[in-house]
């Protein structure tokens, strides 16, 4: 039975490659801030063993590492982490001192095509500078040593519809029903169901040689925003309306702004057919994980 180390395991991504793999039959390490929070707990009683300490305690990893064939590495992005590659270096080290062979980082979509991201058609400050970071996890990533590497570029979760998110990103579909948006008529943005990120993560983890040196665009639909409107409707029964941003709204210092203008300037498309194909792998499509997740959707009028 193989051991992985699994980190930021209290995150949507930690949580849902933990539930993978266990249910692979693998044992799982967890580097945790606080193993007393509920989320820990619930991951202690599934059998994780947990390790206290920070992404920066590198004695911890160092020790959550000993007997771990691979590690999934995913960190916090800028601007809530300043260093993220040398917190991604500093890691991977005391994992390949340990004896880990495989790593399969997640960061973000395209952030491996540096022409998308690093151009004047981005002009948002946020947006450059969490590519840019998780650009540096992916070149620690390649430079680490580490004998099998992978690397996921997941995109926009569907749960960011649901609770507590979609507070954040759309708060006009919790008080009215609307979804406000800052796209041209016909741009797509890809998604994916964050237990399909788990999913992927394991069957990488538990395959290394078939998926060394692969870097994956993951993303199970790439939709317009009314697209996403009509799974709503669909999972729901409930009306909703399409509106867009006037230029008064269009305030690029919001994360989700930037995000749909990158969209507009870039084609952020993903070749999610081929990927399903090449890899055997069936995603969940948003209508299907949205009439999953119907009784979250009770916000709605």
């Amino acid at each position: 039975m193989s051991t992985f180390l699994v980190t930021l395991a209290t995150g949507q991504q930690g949580r849902a490659t933990i539930a993978a793999l266990l249910k692979g039959g693998a044992k799982v390490h967890a580097v945790v801030r606080d193993p007393t929070k509920p989320t820990a707990r619930e991951l202690e009683s599934q059998g994780v063993v947990l390790f206290k300490g920070s992404n920066d305690d590198i004695d911890v990893f160092s020790n959550a590492a000993k007997g771990c064939k691979g590690v999934y590495l995913n960190l916090l992005s800028w601007p809530d982490n300043l260093d993220p590659g040398r917190q991604a270096a500093d890691i991977l080290k005391a994992c390949k001192e340990a004896g880990v062979e495989h790593v399969v980082a997640s960061t973000a979509g395209w952030v491996g095509d540096r022409g998308k991201w690093d151009n004047p058609l981005n002009r948002n400050e946020w947006l450059r500078g969490f590519c840019k970071n998780d650009a540096l996890v992916e070149d620690a990533v390649r430079r680490s040593g580490i004998r099998y590497l992978t690397i996921l570029r997941p995109f926009w979760f569907h749960s960011n519809y649901l609770p507590p998110f979609v507070q954040e990103f759309y708060p006009e579909l919790v008080k009215e029903g609307e979804l406000v948006h800052s796209f041209n008529p016909g741009v797509v943005f890809p998604h994916i169901n964050v237990d399909d990120i788990g999913r992927f993560a394991a069957l990488a983890l538990f395959d290394p040689a078939t998926f060394d040196g692969e870097e994956i665009e993951l993303a199970s639909q790439n939709l317009t925003i009314d697209d996403v409107a009509d799974a709503i409707r669909k999972a729901t029964g409930k009306r909703i309306t399409v509106r867009t941003r006037t230029l008064e709204e269009t305030d690029d210092s919001n994360p989700i702004v930037a995000w749909h203008l990158w969209a507009n300037a870039v084609d952020l498309t993903v070749d999610t057919e081929a990927l399903e194909q090449k890899y055997k792998f069936r995603f969940t499509t948003l209508q299907e994980y949205l009439t999953q997740e119907k009784a979250q959707l009770g916000y709605l009028a």
